[in-house]
């Protein structure tokens, strides 16, 4: 996958630039955001944050992932988290994810769903066939997420140092299933 531009009905998801710096600070130092990300259940570090950030920018340019993009609302153009595809060993197997981290004041108005379901669409349209998504077991609100894009529990691992679930579904039959959905509305 290149670097792209994404649209959803309420959101533009876009390649984080250096300018973006100081937002992903702010998540990344966030602990009610980093309490089911980092695999110590803390904020990262000036030098942690740093390190993410550059890391972040050289997933750009790498093959079938997105990498994190940057979640901008349409409504008022302001950045609110951000969403992607990582490419993760697990198990032995690599696999690709769908993520989404979210600033606090913007968490439970569905965005993360929104974000989830057109990367889903997205990795599909681009020839994917699986996807899964990592969640800490506590984290209640994002499994919640999964389960309404369509994504089913498959087992618990340990994912750097983490107890993590592991939500997987087939691609074609979520969209499928989102498209229904649409056509609903």
């Amino acid at each position: 996958m290149s670097q792209i531009k994404l649209q959803s009905e309420r959101l533009r998801l876009e390649p984080y630039t250096i300018a973006d710096f100081y937002f992903v600070k702010s998540l990344l130092q966030d602990p009610r955001v980093m309490r089911f990300i980092s695999p110590d259940g803390k904020p990262y570090t000036d030098e942690q944050t740093i390190e993410w950030f550059e890391r972040q920018l050289a997933r750009y340019q790498t093959g079938r992932q997105t990498g994190l993009l940057k979640l901008m609302s349409h409504e008022n153009d302001e950045p609110i988290g951000h969403a992607g595809t990582l490419l993760h060993e697990l198990d032995g197997t690599i696999e690709l994810e769908v993520g989404y981290w979210l600033a606090p004041k913007h968490w439970h108005m569905g965005y993360g769903r929104e974000a989830a379901a057109r990367l889903m669409r997205y990795a599909f349209e681009e020839g994917e066939k699986e996807i899964i998504s990592l969640i800490h077991p506590d984290n209640v609100p994002s499994q919640r997420v999964a389960k309404a894009n369509g994504l089913h529990w498959d087992r618990d691992t340990e994912y750097q140092g983490m107890l993590v679930s592991v939500y997987a579904g087939d691609l074609e039959r979520l969209c499928r299933h989102m498209k229904r959905e649409e056509m609903t509305r």
